[in-house]
Formats: C-alpha cells, structure tokens, sequence
C-alpha cells in the first residue's frame, strides 16, 4: 500500500459511487470509458493533474547536488548557468533552489578545511551522513567553520529551465561546493510516510469534491445529465460540494505545508538541529 492506494480507498468510501462515477466519465466517449477502471480516472483526472502538482509546488524533497564534475552549460563574469543532469536528481524535476552552500568533506580534520577524507562529500542525504551520527554532524560543522576558506552560502540562484540553474556568483577558490535544491514528490508519494497517508487522502478527498462539483453543477441545472428529469438526492449532494474548493485550499496552505515538511527527513532534521544548537 502506498499513498495513492490509501486516498482511492478514502475518496470511494466517502463519495458516492453514482456521484464519482458520473463525475469521472462526463464528457467521455460512451465506447472508450469502459477502456479505464474508475480508479485510474480518479488518478490521471484529479490526483495527477491537480493533487500532485499541488503537492510539488508546496512540498517535495531537500536534495544537495555537488556540481564539482557539473561543466557549466554557460559562463561569464556575471553568472554561470548548469543543466543538472537527471541522475544527480534522482530522476527527478527540481522544484526549486536554495542555495549554493560550501560542502565540507567527512572523515577526518584537515582537508580542504573539513573533517573528513578527500573523496568524500559531504551531503545531508546520503547513506554516509545518515549514517555518521549526531556527533560526527556536529564534529563536522565545528570543523568547517574554522576552514580557510570559511563557509559561503548564496541564495541568488534562479531556475531558468528544467533542470537548469542560472548561479549570479563565482567561487573558483571552492573545491567542494554544492546546490541545495527541492525536488519534486516521487510519483507515486513514497517518500511520504504511511502515518501521513490520511492526511494526504483528506487532500485527495477534497480536491475530488471540488472536481465532480465544477463538472457537474451546471449539467445538473440544465437537466443535461438526465433530459431534464429531477435528480433528486443526486443533485443534493452535488450541491453539498459547493464549498469543496474553498476546503482544498484553506487544508492545502494551511495543513498539508506543515506534513509534507516533517516528511522531507533532510529540512526537517536541519530544522530540529538548528533550534538545538542555533550556534552551530
């Protein structure tokens, strides 16, 4: 089971089949629709289409990229401009950047500055970081702010095409430096942790409502869907929907921001370090 599972399950056990199915075959040709269970409509009409992209814009996944073997795509006195290739991503879309931060190596004091060997890289996402431990993270930190070369940090990065970050400075000194980015949600919501599923179906929920509402109220009104006949209890709960938009968005900005941060493990940590020990 998975995030997406989870809401299919909630959305057909809170709407009423009838309701759904019309909702998600309307303005279909009568000879295809039956080529797609109605699961798979919910998914590519209303969870691919809006939820996620939602849930992208407003959450995904911390990710540092070390661009030392990145060849600049374009290069002058003002700016440089990388296409990050796919697999430093992850296979992912980045969202948005952060910033170009100073990477100290892990291992051991004295390289290039850092507290670690000279091929390794230090980046908050990888097995070797997870692993270290609370104290080598602060060991390293303690480490790097006595570098030569100090920590730099700069925010004035822009993404100027997918994949592409256009960095408004230069720091040819730097060895080991990296972007810090946010990438797109898995496609499937895995790296969401399954005690947030219900809250990720609550979304899902309501982005559905909002779906069958504006699909369906004005075909209702006009006696599309049934020649003019009376709907009856049909068109009550169309109607009972009307506010669904308004949910999805109050729950979007206001709720689901705060779970789909403590599901990012990177910005959350960095977040829970940060008031522990705000001097390091």
């Amino acid at each position: 089971m998975n995030a997406i599972i989870y809401a299919i399950n909630e959305i057909k056990h809170t709407i009423p089949y009838e309701v759904l199915h019309a909702a998600m075959v309307f303005r279909e040709d009568h000879t295809l629709y039956h080529m797609s269970s109605l699961e798979d409509k919910i998914i590519n009409k209303v969870l691919k289409q809006r939820v996620l992209l939602s849930a992208n814009v407003l959450g995904g996944i911390e990710h540092t990229i070390p661009i030392a073997s990145v060849q600049p795509t374009f290069s002058e006195r003002l700016y440089t401009v990388y296409r990050i290739p796919f697999e430093l991503t992850l296979d992912k879309e980045i969202v948005s950047v952060l910033s170009l931060s100073y990477l100290p190596t892990v291992g051991f004091m004295g390289v290039n500055g850092g507290f670690g060997g000279p091929n390794m890289i230090y980046n908050p996402s990888s097995p070797v970081a997870s692993m270290s431990g609370s104290v080598t993270n602060v060991g390293s930190r303690i480490a790097a702010s006595h570098a030569t070369s100090g920590i730099l940090s700069n925010s004035h990065l822009e993404l100027v095409a997918q994949n592409t970050v256009a960095v408004y400075a230069h720091y040819q000194a730097l060895s080991n430096y990296g972007i810090r980015v946010v990438l797109e949600n898995d496609s499937n919501m895995n790296n969401i942790q399954p005690r947030s599923y219900h809250a990720f179906s609550t979304l899902c929920v309501l982005a559905t409502k909002a779906y069958i509402y504006q699909q369906l109220t004005l075909a209702i009104n006009s006696g599309y869907l049934s020649g003019g006949q009376e709907l009856g209890a049909f068109k009550n709960v169309v109607e009972s929907y009307s506010d669904a938009e308004e949910q999805y968005q109050i729950y979007l900005t206001q709720q689901w921001v705060g779970v789909a941060f403590m599901n990012d493990n990177v910005r959350h940590s960095a977040y829970l370090i940060s008031m522990l020990s705000p001097d390091l």
